[in-house]
């Protein structure tokens, strides 16, 4: 198994870019994954859009992603200035399909479409088992990938890791920590061998529900040593 990423999600108005910057530098595999859900703006998890603007323009770390919620989400879908104007910067998107409020509100069809017509940006589809039935449409689409995360942000561990699907680059979320990164990453091995992947992250890196950069560095710690060679 190759690990390609570790993905730290969640970074807030309460954080300054430069720190994140300044990991990113010690750490080049790092993955700073920012929220976007403009109704919550300013919220714990969810920074201002200027602060979006800044982090983009400034961050100084190769891997950079944007995981699309809610109104952010059904925006792109909906091909929003706005929304296409604050993905500038990033690399990847991911497309948060299990949460907020978005279950009926947006066509697949148009989705596979928004996707297929930026292929500047790797899109990351946030994967359940209910969803399984969205990823034939995109077998012929080279700019995406799977995100495994039953949790969906709420720092629930699952019983097992399933194995990557076949033709599909894949990832793994959900109730990661520094005590239980490593023992997360030897039980991906098992199941994606021979395989290149990532890891991602949310509440576990938190503090009283505040973004904890001590728990992100340990987090990285630990993580070095799996990262393969090239993408180190």
């Amino acid at each position: 198994m190759k690990l390609k990423y570790c993905s730290i999600t969640g970074a807030d108005d309460a954080i300054d870019p430069d720190d994140l910057s300044q990991l990113a530098s010690e750490f080049p595999f790092l993955e700073t994954a920012i929220l976007l859900l403009p109704a919550r703006a300013g919220t714990p998890r969810f920074p201002k859009l200027d602060w979006i603007d800044n982090f983009s323009k400034t961050y100084r770390g190769k891997n950079a992603a944007m995981h699309l919620c809610d109104d952010g989400f059904l925006g792109f879908v909906a091909g929003r200035s706005d929304i296409l104007d604050l993905m500038q910067g990033f690399q990847r998107i991911q497309l948060n399909l299990k949460f907020g409020d978005v279950e009926g509100k947006y066509d697949p069809a148009e989705l596979v479409a928004r996707v297929r017509a930026h292929p500047q940006w790797q899109f990351i589809l946030q994967y359940t088992h209910d969803k399984k039935g969205l990823l034939p449409s995109f077998h012929d689409v080279p700019n995406h990938a799977v995100l495994f995360d039953e949790s969906a942000g709420r720092g629930i561990s699952p019983d097992s890791w399933d194995a990557p699907l076949p033709g599909h680059f894949c990832g793994y979320a959900g109730g990661m920590n520094p005590d239980n990164v490593e023992a997360n990453i030897k039980m991906i091995e098992k199941v994606a061998a021979g395989h290149t992947t990532w890891i991602d992250m949310e509440s576990g890196v938190r503090t009283n529900d505040r973004f904890d950069l001590g728990k992100m560095r340990k987090v990285l710690e630990v993580t070095k040593p799996y990262i393969a060679p090239e993408f180190s």
